[in-house]
């Protein structure tokens, strides 16, 4: 039987998670007082709102078990609503409410696009911005892997107890601890790292926070360009990091090594890359572009790993090599990972359903195959399903673009780059951009980061309108 929505439930979640957020503000907030930055009036309203909503959540009982429908409302609420709160103070060093709050948007949802255009931006500022993004990352690795992933092996894997598998709040609680003990871990050493090849100290943390949760804000106007190649490779290599999914590094480092890196997902990731940057070389080599080997292989990573890091101009690459980074942004990382894309675990479900398609053309209809078994035909109605709101998506958003005018193919790269959360421009995105492609491209940044499915359920009217249960309390 469908149960609507409880609002009761909804409120209580969200001002716990709005606690869990106050809690992470409080860091830009010192950072704003430090540096004597006109952000923090706004930086303080954002607490104080947070406040009076957590405080005001506290009047609902916490729920013994959350539903679906309920988990996955919050989330797109979440994302909503803090990109909303993190264009206060974004709005207080001049910025226009459209540019602020798509700024926001941008951060929270570890995309990379910007309509602004950096010119000595403060220290406050700039360490915002890749806050927001590692908080974000953070987000989406816990809810991502702690509200969609299915009970049975891969939840056992993670430490799951049974009873963890069964409760949503209480599964998450469980997760967060142990995925927040790994992200720091990786960010740390990723600090390390750039400071070992010479970063500036603001550089090392802004860009680490950035790679790590494959959002892509750079602290220069020409993204890692005017960087030394070291210091480029070693953000690359961050960003391969972030694409990895987080039950890799949980099972590798915090279970003894049980199953170490062996992961399909992860060997995906490195040939796809591999492959990706043996077919642009052969474009640039066909075209005789004037391309070197860190600029390609650096937007390669960004593509596959949707980071949206640059080391040269995009808007002089071919339509062919656009092409070949639209598809890499498509297919994006790992399942559970704060990459975006369709998933490379969604694709390698569906190649396996091409490929059983394919085999069954050749048996009689009476033949039982066995297939269907262990969550397999919902894995592949999901990914079909996600496949299919997502050409949607594009297709509409880039029949938009082009009604204004835009190039078809810089038009199709700007849109694929916002649905998959990856960042790159093809330099379409700036301030004159008219409002209502900002707000479009701000719409598939939030479909993108929230797997399409959490912000329709949101939308949907069946969630919102029917029976309910009644709320136990805890």
């Amino acid at each position: 039987m469908h149960f609507a929505v409880r609002p009761g439930v909804i409120m209580r979640l969200l001002s716990d998670m709005y606690g869990v957020v106050a809690v992470l503000t409080a860091i830009p907030t010192v950072f704003a007082l430090a540096c004597n930055s006109e952000a923090l009036t706004g930086y303080l309203v954002v607490l104080g709102l947070l406040g009076v909503v957590w405080a005001a959540g506290r009047l609902f009982p916490r729920p013994v078990r959350v539903q679906k429908n309920e988990s996955l409302s919050m989330v797109a609420l979440l994302f909503i609503s803090v990109s909303l709160l993190y264009s206060i103070p974004i709005m207080a060093y001049g910025i226009p409410f459209a540019d602020a709050w798509f700024e926001a948007v941008s951060g929270v949802t570890t995309t990379g696009l910007s309509t602004l255009e950096l010119d000595q931006p403060s220290p406050a500022f700039l360490f915002a911005r890749g806050w927001m993004q590692w908080v974000g990352g953070l987000g989406v690795v816990v809810l991502a892997l702690a509200l969609f992933i299915a009970p049975g092996q891969t939840a056992r894997s993670l430490g799951f107890s049974n009873q963890e598998m069964d409760d949503v709040v209480g599964g998450t609680r469980a997760h967060a601890r142990r995925v927040t003990v790994v992200y720091v871990l990786i960010t740390a050493v990723g600090v390390l790292a750039l400071l070992l090849t010479g970063s500036a100290p603001l550089d090392a943390v802004v860009h680490t926070m950035a790679a790590i949760s494959t959002g892509g804000f750079a602290n220069y106007g020409d993204s890692l360009a005017s960087l030394p190649s070291v210091q480029i490779w070693t953000i690359n290599m961050l960003c391969i990091a972030g694409a990895v999914s987080f039950h890799v590094y949980y099972r590798s480092l915090l279970l003894s090594g049980r199953g170490g890196f062996a992961d399909n997902q992860l060997y995906s990731l490195l040939l796809a890359i591999g492959l990706a940057c043996m077919v642009g070389f052969g474009l640039v080599w066909q075209g005789g572009l004037d391309i070197g080997f860190t600029e390609l292989a650096t937007l390669v990573v960004s593509a596959q790993t949707t980071a949206g890091f640059s080391a040269g101009d995009i808007s002089v690459l071919s339509p062919s090599l656009l092409l070949l980074l639209v598809v890499c942004m498509a297919i994006g990382g790992g399942v559970g990972s704060t990459s975006g894309g369709i998933k490379l675990g969604r694709v390698q479900v569906m190649f396996r359903l091409a490929r059983s398609t394919l085999g069954r053309t050749g048996l009689s209809d009476h033949v039982f195959t066995g297939e269907g078994k262990n969550g397999g035909a919902g894995r592949e109605q999901e990914a079909l399903a996600l496949l299919l709101l997502f050409l949607f998506s594009i297709s509409l958003s880039w029949l938009v673009f082009l009604s204004y005018g835009y190039p078809v193919m810089p038009s199709l790269f700007e849109v694929v780059s916002a649905a998959t959360t990856s960042g790159l421009s093809s330099g379409l995105t700036q301030a004159g951009m008219p409002l209502a492609l900002k707000v479009l491209l701000c719409c598939l940044m939030l479909l993108g980061r929230l797997e399409f499915i959490a912000l329709l359920v949101l939308l949907s009217p069946r969630s919102w309108l029917g029976r309910r249960r009644r709320i136990r309390r805890e």
